[in-house]
């Protein structure tokens, strides 16, 4: 594929909705997570990944629909988003033997995907699903704990497009929306107020040498760390810094990271590791990357076993990634959609 070849989310999506055909039941169990169509960027020059390589711990079928978008783990399983089908899948970390959780309701081919998963103190899964069609409401979708059909826990009107989810330390929900370029507060009673918003966290599709998209991915993957909230701008290759104030209140958003194409363009989930630094997943670039609190920023793995790396969380000292597969699945090239293992430091 050329290097700067369009791959339109609408492709992907109705391929894959079409492809997985009817609902299926879901298998219930008792044991107890951005998205855009890229033009992949090549790798710029940068510090060398030394890596131990990335391990998989469970592989999807990209035939079926099954390309993972969020994730999130607990209890020893990682809980995976299907972004198509609407439906979560329970993966086991040791084993890698996965079953199908619970289901949203499934978004109109080509015209809606799910995205974000976060567990809340309540033991709820709360999952974020985008819809461009009336007929399925987009919104944040509650899930109990022992899976089955989530319901509509929060909605607004200019929230079309969540992504990223975050809990705050007061129970609070934080969304991302990569279309509005906000940030969302959501109460416990699921009331939606709009919380930031910025041209920091706009997207634009012409920035870093073009997405290929027709539409605008900012604001996306958001993660808490001393006070304030760290949001990915997809489009820009960027890091946005919000404080929370004594109040709750959003602070000024700042730069934290970035703009810097090279080694950002791409950016999706974001997450604290043991040390600190941000470990952020670069969809476009296939690789994994750690921005110190200095800023700068090293390759934690950028090897084959990637493929359009979309949401990271850590368990037990690893980074649990998932392999999105975009760009190859909705070219009809070889994609390997699955749930990966890597070393948080080498």
């Amino acid at each position: 594929m050329n290097s700067r070849m369009s791959v339109t989310l609408t492709t992907i999506l109705s391929i894959a909705a079409a492809a997985c055909g009817a609902n299926e039941p879901i298998a219930q169990t008792p044991q107890h997570g951005a998205v855009e169509a890229p033009a992949p960027t090549p790798a710029a020059p940068g510090p060398a990944a030394a890596s131990a390589g990335a391990t998989v711990i469970a592989a999807f079928d990209p035939a079926a629909g099954e390309l993972p978008e969020g994730v999130i783990t607990k209890g020893g399983f990682a809980y995976v988003g299907f972004a198509p089908l609407g439906e979560v899948a329970q993966v086991d970390l040791r084993t890698g033997k996965s079953t199908r959780f619970a289901k949203v309701p499934k978004p109109v081919p080509g015209k809606g995907f799910m995205t974000g998963l976060a567990f809340g103190d309540d033991g709820f899964l709360y999952v974020a699903l985008v819809s461009f069609d009336p007929s399925v409401q987009p919104g944040i979708y509650r899930i109990p704990a022992t899976g089955g059909r989530g319901t509509l826990f929060a909605k607004d009107a200019k929230m079309v497009f969540p992504n990223g989810l975050a809990f705050g330390s007061g129970g609070a929900l934080f969304v991302t929306d990569s279309a509005a370029g906000a940030v969302y507060k959501i109460a416990r009673s699921g009331a939606v107020t709009a919380w930031a918003s910025s041209p920091l966290l706009a997207g634009d599709p012409a920035a870093c040498g073009g997405s290929g998209n027709p539409f605008p991915i900012g604001a996306n993957g958001i993660v808490e760390r001393d006070g304030a909230f760290f949001v990915t701008n997809t489009d820009k290759g960027s890091i946005v810094r919000l404080a929370i104030r004594s109040d709750g209140t959003a602070g000024a958003p700042e730069a934290s990271a970035g703009p810097d194409c090279a080694a950002l363009a791409g950016a999706d989930g974001v997450m604290v590791d043991s040390r600190g630094g941000l470990v952020v997943a670069v969809n476009r670039q296939n690789k994994v990357v750690r921005v110190a609190r200095t800023g700068s920023v090293e390759i934690v793995e950028q090897d084959d076993a990637l493929d359009f790396p979309a949401s990271v969380t850590l368990d037990e000292g690893a980074v649990i990634a998932t392999n999105f597969a975009l760009a190859n699945a909705s070219t009809g090239k070889p994609a390997k959609p699955g749930l990966l293992r890597i070393a948080e430091h080498h």
